[in-house]
């Protein structure tokens, strides 16, 4: 009966054995100043971090190769307490710590972010620091480094006057950025917008953006660090797009860059589609977790234009009158569930003449004025992108494909002119593969400038080709006379 007790009195003994026995490891250490620390890198650096907002943390590794434990006297920011970067040692946060003990053949841990403050710079600034490690009388130092851009922080604004926004510093958008009705913003060259989680644009005014190719306008999320090994600005649904009302008229996007939301560009059922929406020239719409660009009953145009990467449809344009110009409409939306991305199902081009209700409920028809595609390339990489074009009751929309790659194989039908119908998908791009690899890790990027031997090559119409004579990087498309398919003229040195 009193065996049981017996046992826990052997089991405590046992642990006062194995806690002595290391108390004894961590008591011998070397007095040897030969004897140092080794570090998993030299130099911890982070990428571009806005300033008053909280970097991602960063670790760096404290190794102890010795045969003998060593006591670390003193472990500290050289900049101390007032120091951008912030640590935090074995589990410890603070500036400065003493007698930090490491085991013979162990490692200790240090985490790492920093919060640059507000500088008055109009360009990012170098920070650095400094993490010092003082053993039995032998400094050593891991160096921290990051670049703080100074932005202006915006939460929940509206804009009810007409306004320029200048592009001295970055834009950080809160909650969401609002154009309010009867106001037109301007929005010049290098101005970038960080949108945090998701913010939109909303345009119940008028905007417009005046990139150029050098300095375009960039709307993208305002996560500058890596999920894992990818940077966050590869990843869609970072924030939410940009959403245009149904009485917002006269919108202008020129060298235009965005990226990465949750939508791309929606723009409601409007009231006149007599009366122009939106006009797109160089403008890359890429990489969104839904729809790209949606337009009901809608007056756009679009020349040079990329729209690429969706989780949704590309385009899903119901009624009204659109014109799509030497543009590239090409989906080949990342499938990585750890990361977010699936296979998109969808067609890459939807024209209809509804909004169906798949409730039993009755359709909303717009009608079709008129939907052009020029010089154009609308491909998708599910499977031989037979699904990439859907036209909802074909005959009774007046479309029009001419000189363009398109995947439905229609060569009899009247309102498909001098199109391309088979290509090989691997030829058609310079980067289009989805296991692409950087450093010996996934790391996925596209680049939708032709290749060599692209079959969208020289099949342009050159009377097309002169109405947008310079292409989307800005080289010019007509020096051979035969100009190329899409938003991108092939050129040796690319």
């Amino acid at each position: 009966m009193y065996k049981p007790k017996r046992l826990l009195y052997l089991f405590i003994i046992l642990l006062s054995g194995i806690f002595f026995a290391c108390n004894d490891n961590f008591g011998n250490y070397s007095t040897n100043p030969q004897d140092r620390l080794s570090f998993s890198v030299d130099t911890l650096s982070f990428d571009t971090v806005l300033t008053t907002v909280y970097s991602p943390v960063m670790s760096f590794m404290v190794y102890n190769k010795n045969s003998k434990p060593l006591l670390i006297s003193s472990v500290q920011l050289s900049g101390g307490a007032n120091s951008d970067f912030k640590i935090n040692v074995d589990g410890m946060a603070g500036a400065s710590f003493e007698n930090v003990e490491i085991l013979a053949k162990d490692s200790l841990l240090v985490l790492v972010n920093v919060t640059p403050k507000e500088n008055g710079q109009y360009t990012p600034t170098v920070i650095n620091d400094y993490v010092v490690f003082e053993t039995n009388g032998v400094q050593q130092q891991v160096v921290l480094e990051a670049c703080g851009q100074d932005v202006y922080t915006w939460r929940g604004a509206t804009l009810t006057a007409d306004s320029v926004l200048d592009n001295k510093k970055p834009y950080l958008i809160y909650d969401s950025l609002v154009i309010g009705k009867g106001a037109t913003v301007e929005i010049g060259e290098g101005s970038v917008f960080y949108m945090n989680n998701n913010a939109q644009l909303i345009v119940n005014g008028t905007v417009k953006m005046e990139g150029t190719v050098e300095n375009p306008v960039v709307f993208r999320g305002s996560r500058t660090d890596y999920m894992i090994t990818i940077p966050y600005d590869l990843i869609p649904g970072q924030w939410g797009g940009i959403y245009i009302a149904p009485d917002s008229y006269d919108n202008v996007l020129k060298n235009v860059k965005i990226r990465n939301g949750k939508y791309g560009i929606n723009m409601d059922v409007c009231d006149d589609p007599s009366r122009s929406k939106l006009s797109m020239k160089n403008v890359a719409l890429t990489n969104v977790s839904g729809t790209l660009l949606q337009a009901v009953n809608c007056n756009i145009t679009a020349e040079n234009c990329e729209f690429s990467n969706a989780n949704g449809a590309l385009l899903n344009i119901v009624g009204g009158s659109s014109r799509f110009t030497q543009c590239t409409i090409v989906n080949y939306y990342l499938y990585n569930p750890q990361a977010g991305w699936t296979n998109s199902d969808n067609a890459t081009l939807i024209l209809s003449d509804a909004i169906l209700n798949w409730d039993g409920g009755d359709n909303v028809y717009y009608p079709v004025i008129s939907a052009e595609f020029d010089n154009s390339i609308i491909w998708g990489a599910k499977y031989a992108s037979t699904s990439a074009i859907q036209i909802i009751d074909a005959d009774s929309i007046p479309y029009l494909f001419k000189n363009c790659l398109i995947p439905n194989s229609k060569p009899d039908d009247p309102k498909v002119i001098n199109c391309l119908f088979e290509a090989v998908y691997s030829l058609l791009f310079q980067k289009i593969d989805p296991n692409d690899r950087v450093n010996n890790t996934w790391y996925p990027s596209f680049d939708f400038q032709l290749r060599k031997d692209s079959p969208a090559r020289d099949a342009g119409d050159i009377e097309i080709a002169a109405q947008a004579p310079y292409d989307l990087n800005g080289y010019y498309r007509l020096t051979d006379g035969k100009p190329d398919l899409g938003a991108y003229e092939y050129h040796d040195d690319q």
